[in-house]
């Protein structure tokens, strides 16, 4: 069973963010995103969308981890691992 790395930003639950949302290197999503979500830049990043988030938009990362909803198109250039949830 794969451990869920710690990410330096969060989305935390129960916060809603409306419109694209940027980052670089990692991001955890536990609340919800209506936009985008999209790594910057040329290295390696890492996405969780936890078990209780919801994105509603395009979601592109290296490594993408998803465990809650995403309604959009997932592009990942490494590694994709899709959870139970």
């Amino acid at each position: 069973m794969a451990t869920t790395p710690v990410l330096p930003k969060l989305v935390g639950e129960g916060m809603v963010i409306t419109g694209n949302l940027n980052f670089s290197e990692g991001l955890r999503v536990d609340g919800q995103v209506m936009g985008d979500v999209v790594a910057q830049g040329e290295g390696r990043s890492i996405l969780v969308i936890s078990d209780n988030a919801r994105v509603h938009g395009r979601v592109f990362a290296s490594h993408v981890i998803i465990n809650g909803e995403v309604r959009g198109p997932v592009h990942c250039t490494e590694l994709l691992e899709l959870q139970p949830k």
